[in-house]
């Protein structure tokens, strides 16, 4: 059991080619603002709904049938895209982030949905509350350039479009030095009637 090979796995929302595309062009516009950023792939952005760690191939079949029973018991719906901003303050920023708006409470109740579902099959309960977010960039100096923030706040509002929350995917993370590469494990459509 020790020398069991584990995978570093996350349930997520994945995002639409367009949707992606939108956001990369506004991280465009963004990296001129910053130099000290690791950007994120826009082929990695997604919306993290729970991050397990390492898992044991045993133990992702009990994740597979958590969220399965999940997906069954709630309808896709609509997310609009908007927004951007830094956690965990613009005083102190590590994360530059794209939000979402309409939509945001049935993703949060999704995410509640999968946090329940996981801990019942032996996961630690998430302390923060969940937060909606797709990660563009990670900040690398602890102390960024001011015209980050005040850039960020010139479009604060854009829209980057509507997505369509249809299936919780779990993805294998695995690291590599120039980044990471994300591949689905498993996808489960949400099926219940809205």
């Amino acid at each position: 059991m020790a020398n069991q090979k584990v995978i570093r796995a996350f349930a997520a929302i994945c995002l639409d080619e367009e949707v992606r595309n939108r956001i990369s062009d506004l991280q465009a516009r963004i990296k001129d603002l910053a130099s000290d950023v690791k950007w994120v792939e826009p082929k990695n952005f997604h919306i993290t709904l729970k991050f397990l760690g390492d898992v044991t191939p045993g133990k992702l079949v009990s994740v597979q049938a958590a969220l399965a029973e999940v997906a069954r018991k709630l309808p896709a719906f609509d997310l609009s895209v908007t927004g951007t901003g830094v956690f965990p303050t613009p005083r102190r920023p590590r994360v530059v982030w794209v939000g979402t708006e309409t939509g945001r409470e049935q993703l949060a109740a999704l995410a509640g949905a999968v946090e329940d579902s996981l801990v019942k099959v032996g996961f630690e309960k998430e302390e923060k509350p969940f937060q909606s977010h797709i990660t563009i960039g990670r900040i690398r100096e602890s102390k960024p350039d001011p015209k980050l923030i005040e850039g960020l706040e010139d479009i604060d509002d854009e829209d980057l479009g509507v997505q369509r929350v249809g299936a919780i995917t779990l993805m294998e993370s695995v690291l590599r030095s120039g980044g990471p590469s994300y591949t689905p494990m498993s996808v489960h459509e949400l099926t219940a009637l809205s």
